[in-house]
């Protein structure tokens, strides 16, 4: 079966709306199901099995095997199948666009460039080697992502599997080996309001907010001599937004405040809430804490055998290998507890994910695709990590 062209695949993808439903209140665009109707029967023509994993009514993750289910050695690639909204994108998010070798749309990068350079390297020669090889190849389309990690999650708890695992994110073909997890979180304290010309009848949540902050730094600074990690820097926090009040003549019954907490691997957001809970226990009022999102970090190993393999194949397309940290998080962190030795790849840059004018390089692209192709026939002289 003759592959297409990568950009061909990729046109294709981005026509496919796929955004995720908490980002987008138009039907037509919202969910993935669409996607994992396209992408099953292009799978099952490449003699893979297909399976859905649908624990979130509507949405459902896909899974496509190729090898027997007892082999000695599985190999996983992953696509988050969502994106995110489309408001204010330049031009028709959903018809792919080549601009001096920039290709536009949504998902171009992130992360519909990734999965289409996969696709494409799995041509015949590919996959012949693979099944040479005796290795079980297993990609799963997760959903959810960009709000969480829901399709992880939900693929790990149906008892997803593997000795290696490549999260397939735009990377700019660097290999990231491990990240630091995101905790997302609702702080709020509660007052009493009162008419601004008597104060003292009321009690401002406003002037709470300080010593809550406080908290929050002087917890992060104890994380800081707990957790250590060589690469990926100290635990960090960020303050993103502050609400408060209904009027300047009103006492403030309520504030909250939206945090970015970003943390090491060992770390948790249960054990930081946890910890926080204890740390403002006397406050008055009392503060509410909710969690908005987790993502968990993970680390492999920056000399591991997958990372170095990855490398050479980088190597053998071309590309300058390097390895690196970085501050976002991802899929990998649900992944790879249950995967063994984990890295992030793929082409594209994260400068570009979730922009107005998303694209992929085309050069980024092909590039990519030479890569995988490389790594997956290589797979025969490659012994497991």
């Amino acid at each position: 079966m003759t592959i297409p062209p990568v950009e061909d695949l990729l046109r294709d993808l981005i026509a496919i709306p796929s955004v995720n439903p908490e980002l987008d209140g138009e039907e037509s665009r919202r969910g993935e199901r669409r996607l994992v109707e396209w992408l099953e029967p292009w799978f099952a023509a490449r003699r893979f099995r297909t399976r859905r994993i649908e624990a979130t009514p509507g949405r459902p993750n896909l899974t496509a095997t190729a090898g027997p289910d007892d082999a000695p050695r599985t190999v996983l690639f992953e696509s988050h199948l969502d994106t995110v909204g489309v408001d204010g994108f330049q031009g028709d998010p959903f018809a792919m666009r080549d601009d001096g070798g920039r290709l536009y749309g949504r998902g171009a990068c992130d992360t519909k460039g990734p999965l289409a350079a996969f696709l494409a390297a799995l041509d015949d020669d590919t996959l012949a080697a693979v099944s040479a090889a005796g290795v079980r190849l297993v990609w799963l389309g997760a959903i959810g992502e960009e709000t969480g990690n829901l399709g992880a999650e939900e693929a790990a708890a149906a008892g997803i599997r593997a000795d290696e695992c490549i999260v397939l994110e735009p990377t700019e073909g660097r290999i990231v080996h491990a990240h630091k997890g995101a905790c997302w979180f609702r702080a709020a304290t509660r007052g009493r309001a009162a008419h601004g010309s008597d104060p003292a009848r009321g009690d401002n949540a406003i002037l709470k907010m300080p010593a809550v902050w406080r908290a929050i730094e002087a917890s992060v600074a104890a994380a800081a001599e707990a957790f250590t990690h060589p690469d990926l820097g100290p635990p960090t926090v960020s303050l993103g937004t502050i609400r408060g009040g209904t009027g300047i003549n009103i006492v403030p019954d309520r504030c909250e405040i939206q945090v970015d907490r970003r943390f090491l691997p060992g770390e948790s957001c249960d054990g930081i809430l946890k910890d926080l809970h204890r740390r403002l226990a006397d406050v008055p009022g009392g503060v509410e804490i909710r969690l908005v999102k987790e993502g968990r970090a993970f680390h492999t190993d920056a000399q591991a055998a997958l990372p170095r393999r990855l490398g050479a194949a980088l190597a053998a397309a071309g590309v300058e290998p390097a390895c690196e940290t970085a501050a976002w998080c991802s899929d990998a962190g649900v992944l790879a507890p249950v995967c063994g030795q984990t890295v992030v790849w793929g082409p594209g840059s994260i400068a570009q994910a979730h922009t107005a004018d998303e694209f992929i390089e085309r050069a980024s692209l092909k590039a990519g695709t030479e890569t995988l192709r490389r790594f997956l026939r290589h797979l025969a002289s490659e012994p497991a990590g």
